[in-house]
């Protein structure tokens, strides 16, 4: 965080300065964080309330582009952080497409050792983001223009909460962002990946699904959270389902300052998140047998723990009964939201799987 503050010090007009050490938490005024709180509650509703900043020059305020350095930047890189631990990918060069002020491809630098180009509107933002990530490169375009993939040979490409921007609310929102998604895939090496990250609202989540499954429908194959590449059951089940991965988190002291002082809760990272691969024709497709957790833990009126799977067969539950010897030493009961399973030799129930004496649990 100390990188983050002095990094908005020295960019944002309005900031003090502060001499000697490293600024920190303990730096920022009372005023200053009030101000910052106010700017972090408009960026919430804007960006997911009313979204009635979605698609405009927002970075390009110095009070909202301050917010979002030192409030949303550390819980994009933590959602990036996740999912590139949970997905496995390695890359040696990565492209990230609506970098902002670089939160994803931080996460990419420190967890794959993978060099980066950032492109956004915002050159605020990239300012800033070529501060936090020395070496990267940086190019000031917009998303949905060809300029905005420059040349090729990346082994990842990434979308940090920039796609839902694009058409926002429009009713060919879907085949535009898909355009963008497409151009994105041609300038990917061979086995490489796309990793496409929104924000966990309904409208939001449920168009990401849209489109991911718009691309599995043309032979793509979902690397990470899904466990097959079949269309998405959550969609299917009605306009008020969806699926999304949430977690906790070692929140800064910052951002929970600033999370108390707007009046939000920032306990958890939430956020719908897909990694894809083009087709390849020469690579076989296999469904993989395992299992991804889609739910906290839920007891049912007949005292079962039960959690929700989603695999090939879609989604359905699995549970176990609260005393379960066997379940607590196979670890059903530590089983958390977005886990990747392999189950055997499960008990078959009339609406799903139940623990049964030989039951094992394999994570992974």
């Amino acid at each position: 965080m100390d990188a983050l503050v002095a990094a908005w010090r020295a960019a944002c007009p309005g900031s003090a300065t502060v001499q000697g050490n490293a600024p920190s938490r303990r730096d920022l005024s009372p005023a200053e964080l009030d101000r910052l709180a106010s700017a972090v509650l408009r960026l919430q509703r804007g960006l997911t309330g009313e979204r009635a900043l979605v698609g405009s020059s927002y970075m390009d305020d110095p009070d909202a582009l301050g917010a979002y350095l030192l409030y949303y930047w550390p819980v994009s890189y933590a959602q990036a952080t996740r999912a590139l631990n949970l997905s496995g990918l390695s890359a040696a060069r990565a492209l990230d497409l609506g970098s902002g002020p670089g939160p994803v491809a931080a996460a990419i630098a420190d967890r794959l050792g993978a060099s980066s180009v950032l492109v956004d509107s915002s050159e605020a933002a990239l300012a800033l983001a070529a501060r936090l990530i020395p070496g990267a490169a940086t190019l000031r375009a917009d998303l949905e223009s060809p300029e905005a993939v420059p040349g090729t040979g990346y082994g990842l490409v990434s979308f940090g909460h920039s796609l839902n921007e694009i058409a926002a609310g429009r009713e060919d929102r879907i085949e535009r962002r898909r355009t963008v998604l497409d151009r994105a895939a041609a300038v990917l090496v061979p086995g490489g990946s796309i990793l496409v990250m929104e924000p966990a609202t309904l409208a939001a989540s449920r168009d990401a699904i849209s489109l991911r499954d718009s691309l599995v429908a043309d032979g793509w194959r979902v690397l990470a959270p899904c466990p097959h590449d079949r269309p998405c059951p959550a969609l299917a089940a009605g306009p008020t389902h969806t699926c999304h991965d949430e977690s906790t988190w070692d929140i800064p002291q910052l951002v929970s300052e600033l999370a108390r002082r707007a009046g939000l809760d920032r306990r958890l990272i939430k956020t719908s998140w897909f990694v894809l691969t083009p087709p390849a024709p020469s690579s076989a497709k296999e469904t993989p047998l395992r299992y991804r957790v889609v739910s906290e833990p839920m007891l049912n009126k007949a005292g079962r723990i039960r959690y929700l799977l989603c695999g090939p067969e879609g989604r359905f539950p699995f549970s176990a009964r609260r005393d379960d010897p066997v379940a607590s030493e196979a670890g059903f009961f530590s089983l958390e939201r977005y886990d990747l399973i392999r189950v055997s030799r499960p008990e078959i129930r009339e609406n799903g799987w139940g623990m049964a004496s030989g039951t094992e649990i394999e994570r992974g």
